[in-house]
């Protein structure tokens, strides 16, 4: 966790851009802000990530279960045809 002394992590979101517009690049408020900035985004890639990984298990279960049953599907037509 890191020091947090300018109080930016209670800002919102347009509060933080205003911190950051108000100071000049290169400035350790300015850098504070980015990085502020960046550990949200972080955040919400680190949630939408969680969230997605269940989906993609169904998406591969889906998948591997539509594949056997074409296998059993050309299976039977061939030994159908014998």
């Amino acid at each position: 966790m890191t020091n947090d002394q300018y109080k930016l992590r209670d800002k919102s979101n347009s509060e933080l851009r205003e911190w950051i517009a108000e100071h000049k690049p290169d400035t350790a408020e300015y850098i504070a802000g980015i990085e502020e900035s960046m550990r949200r985004v972080a955040t919400l890639e680190e949630i939408i990530e969680k969230n997605q990984a269940p989906v993609c298990k169904r998406e591969c279960t889906a998948a591997v279960i539509a594949i056997f049953f074409i296998a059993v599907t050309i299976l039977t037509i061939v030994l159908a045809y014998e």
